[in-house]
């Protein structure tokens, strides 16, 4: 075991006889199903994940929704016709992406050898001193499973996970990380993560997600005012260096990018250029950014909520705040 705090490590999951209760038996059957997908072609893969797509379209109005707001919002030059079937090539790679779960937590090095075409800027990251910690930022994508996969292939990396209301899928994804993240922690650990960046280790972050006014700045993002998270900019602030990797699937495979941050200079700079960076790399394939996101959640002061209410949803998370109480 591990006693040296200083140095990222795994908390190991334990399974619970209570994960043989019946109501996780249709989580147990899909995640096998999944599981057995590591070993079809990946073009089969994509195909099989369109069809769950187009379906999953079908039955999300919710979250087919938001979606629709966050493309309008960011490209308001698209007409119609071309915001929807936008909307409908990112719901065929959300689909894509719960069969790219077999490959990302079960498949071998080899496999996801295969899978990269290259990776470009590396030296970026060779180039820090190997004593000095590196926060790694990545974007949501539909495929989000598999570039933290290829990019730990690299380098040894910590990171950052969102713990599931479903304990099996916790216990799953946990354990299935496990093979290939070091110093895996949750989202309510991140002083722990600042902690093994202080001490010389490479974190993954994904700084592109609305977390709350309280811990971020408004910056705009594809010229949309967003709530954009402070935690770059005071680690950068501090001397740590910020880095932005891009993955991105092609007709061949995947792309690996790097791309360093310039060093803290004056407020929000480094926050400004994050999200222009963001921008840029949504660009390259704006079909597999996690659009169902509520990237716009939190307003300016004046400003009206955006997205319409949710009201099951909010039902839920309120029950789950008073839970845990």
């Amino acid at each position: 075991m591990n006693t040296d705090k200083s140095i990222p490590h795994n908390l190991k999951p334990n399974f619970k006889l209570s994960f043989l209760h019946p109501k996780y038996f249709l989580t147990w059957l899909g995640m096998g199903l999944i599981y057995l997908c590591k070993f079809l072609p990946y073009k089969v893969i994509i195909l099989l994940g369109r069809i769950l797509g187009s379906l999953l379209y079908g039955v999300s109005p919710h979250r087919k929704q938001i979606a629709k707001t966050n493309i309008e919002l960011c490209f308001p030059y698209k007409n119609e016709q071309e915001v929807l079937y936008l909307l409908k090539e990112h719901f065929k790679n959300i689909g894509i992406g719960i069969f790219e779960l077999a490959i990302a937590w079960w498949s071998s090095k080899k496999a996801i050898k295969n899978l990269k075409v290259c990776t470009k800027n590396l030296e970026v990251l060779k180039n820090i001193d190997k004593d000095q910690g590196v926060l790694i930022l990545i974007k949501h994508t539909t495929h989000v499973e598999l570039d933290v996969r290829l990019m730990a292939e690299e380098m040894k990396l910590g990171g950052m996970y969102k713990s599931q209301s479903n304990e099996v899928m916790n216990y799953m994804m946990i354990r299935a990380r496990n093979r290939y993240i070091t110093g895996a922690i949750n989202n309510h650990q991140a002083r722990k993560g600042i902690y093994w960046i202080n001490n010389g280790h490479k974190f993954i972050y994904a700084a592109d997600q609305d977390y709350g006014k309280k811990s971020s700045e408004f910056i705009p993002f594809f010229g949309v005012d967003a709530a954009t998270i402070t935690l770059p900019e005071r680690l950068s602030k501090s001397g740590i260096k910020v880095v932005m990797a891009n993955v991105r699937r092609t007709p061949k495979g995947f792309e690996l990018e790097f791309h360093q941050i310039s060093d803290y200079k004056e407020e929000n700079s480094v926050l400004k250029e994050i999200n222009d960076n963001y921008e840029k790399f949504i660009l390259y394939s704006p079909e597999s950014f996690l659009w169902t996101h509520r990237r716009f959640k939190s307003r300016p002061k004046g400003e009206e909520a955006i997205y319409p209410q949710w009201k099951s949803r909010e039902k839920r998370r309120k029950r789950k705040r008073e839970a845990r109480r």
